[in-house]
């Protein structure tokens, strides 16, 4: 399967759940880890281990590990019946890609870390640039009409085997009183690929935290 394949099923699972994470409750609070800016050196937080893989990720001190069951019990509590079932839904097919699903959340803040596990990718700067346009495309369908997106930033550093590509974009709708921001990650490194999903109240620089990834 090729590159820009891969990419496109992965965006397509990551992007599944951004009409519902908005009614999660997010926004609740402000917490330490968002006020972190471009140019600071040192971050808190702490190593979480991925026994399935053998990497460590590092995270700010709020986010807890999730099991599944967890996980769905905190949506159940959170969202309306309806949407819960189909969130729920979503994220047992993410469970099921190929790979393995960590899930992180910040009870304070209501921001969700979906960590993904999967096959090694090695992604170029051209595969980062569809990769927008892919994101772009899939965005659109997925919103409704009531429902607006911006790109706030996105960024590839490095090379193939080597390099972190990121994007962010905000999501919000006057119709529905929401807003929220949704970042995706893709690490690969010696071998290995790790994708984040972020989705927080407010926009954050969560790239130190990325950075501290052991791979």
């Amino acid at each position: 399967m090729c590159m820009v394949k891969k990419l496109s099923i992965y965006i397509a699972f990551l992007l599944l759940a951004s009409t519902v994470f908005s009614c999660m409750g997010v926004g609740q609070k402000v917490v330490d880890w968002m006020s972190v800016a471009e140019g600071d050196v040192k971050v808190e937080g702490e190593y979480h281990f991925l026994e399935e893989d053998g990497v460590r990720v590092f995270l700010p001190l709020s986010f807890k590990r999730y099991s599944m069951a967890e996980y769905q019990q905190t949506l159940k509590s959170k969202l309306p019946k309806a949407e819960a079932d189909a969130q729920i839904n979503n994220i047992n097919q993410k469970a099921n890609l190929d790979g393995e699903l960590y899930i992180y959340f910040d009870e304070e803040s209501g921001s969700t870390c979906l960590v993904y596990a999967i096959p090694y990718m090695e992604i170029s700067k051209r595969d980062a640039q569809l990769f927008l346009g892919m994101m772009r495309t899939q965005t659109e369908n997925l919103l409704d009409a009531s429902s607006s997106y911006e790109k706030i930033t996105a960024k590839y550093v490095g090379y193939p085997k080597n390099c972190i590509f990121k994007s962010v974009y905000k999501i919000a709708s006057e119709t529905k009183n929401f807003e929220y921001y949704n970042a995706l990650y893709f690490v690969t490194r010696n071998s290995k690929t790790i994708a984040f999903q972020l989705i927080t109240p407010v926009g954050v620089y969560f790239d130190p935290f990325i950075e501290k990834l052991e791979i």
